[in-house]
């Protein structure tokens, strides 16, 4: 067996038994050169197989990291985070990381058709798939409009079904805004992510089935976004 294959199927071993976790800086090309008493371009070739595979990603500069495995999300009218997740067979799970009323900046105001200063229900969470973090994101409702939503959502701990017992039996997406940037030290290390990884931004408002402003929500994530077109007409 080809010496390159031998260190990529050590390596890929490793990660296999999460000696090494997604974020998870590979050893330099000098030391598995020294670990595995080969040169450099060796070395090279078995981090270009793992790259090719998708299990390391490399930036010039940074070295080799383990990737995440990824769940691409596909930009949907009713989006369901969980049901998305489970349709592909993986393991869904939600983190509760904020859940308060504030006051509403311009900002949330104008998007949620509210005047500044009004209260507006905040809740932050982090989501995982299969116990891997994926994502961190922030929702804003009316509180006038959902007195109860804090006490309910504890309840239920889904916004979904906290709108359903609040009357709102469907939503579906309005608009999404979507931009790229680098993590945050405290964003790197809540996603288990070196800081050079890039997080997509997607900003966007869900709306009644009354086409009223009901959520705005910004969400940070590792995941890829999957855009379907539809077929075109056959004349």
């Amino acid at each position: 067996m080809a010496l390159w294959r031998t260190i990529s199927q050590s390596l890929e071993r490793r990660i296999l038994a999460r000696e090494l976790t997604p974020g998870d800086k590979l050893p330099t090309e000098f030391e598995l050169s020294r670990e595995f008493m080969v040169n450099r371009h060796t070395v090279r070739r078995a981090l270009s197989d793992l790259q090719d595979k998708g299990i390391v990603e490399s930036t010039q500069g940074r070295g080799s990291y383990v990737r995440r495995p990824s769940t691409p999300m596909q930009l949907q009218r009713r989006p369901r985070f969980s049901d998305h997740v489970r349709e592909r067979g993986r393991i869904p799970r939600t983190e509760t990381l904020k859940l308060t009323a504030r006051a509403a900046d311009s900002k949330i105001a104008a998007q949620l058709g509210l005047r500044v200063g009004q209260p507006v229900i905040y809740l932050e969470r982090r989501r995982f798939i299969d116990d891997e973090p994926t994502g961190i994101s922030q929702h804003y409702f009316s509180h006038d409009r959902f007195p109860t939503f804090i006490d309910m959502y504890r309840a239920r701990g889904s916004i979904t079904h906290t709108l359903i017992d609040s009357g709102i039996p469907d939503y579906t997406r309005r608009r999404t805004a979507i931009s790229a940037r680098l993590p945050t030290a405290d964003e790197a290390e809540q996603l288990r992510i070196p800081r050079h990884v890039p997080l997509l931004v997607h900003s966007y408002l869900n709306i009644d089935g009354l086409g009223r402003p009901l959520e705005y929500g910004i969400s940070r994530s590792t995941t890829e976004v999957l855009i379907d077109f539809p077929e075109p007409e056959r004349s």
